[in-house]
């Protein structure tokens, strides 16, 4: 299954890698985007966007890259956004 795990507990919750998707929402979403909508502009499809959001799928480095540049922010804010709610 690789570094992700699905029955990942309360430790793993606090992981950057396992708030991505989350984050990924909560941006589209303050943007009043579809997936379907965030997934155009990043080149994406739409069901793997699902899956990213509700941690199903952990993207490449690259998607990541793609989706940053969608939502109009630096990767580098991107995974720190994601490393701030892993702390929480």
């Amino acid at each position: 299954m690789g570094d992700f795990d699905k029955r990942a507990g309360p430790a793993s919750a606090r992981r950057p890698s396992t708030r991505f998707g989350p984050v990924i929402r909560e941006l589209r979403e303050s943007r009043g985007w579809s997936q379907e909508q965030l997934a155009g502009q990043a080149s994406l499809n739409r069901s793997y966007m699902g899956e990213i959001e509700r941690s199903v799928a952990m993207p490449s480095l690259a998607t990541a890259e793609k989706l940053a540049h969608a939502l109009d922010v630096a990767l580098s804010e991107l995974i720190s956004r994601c490393e701030r709610h892993a702390a929480a």
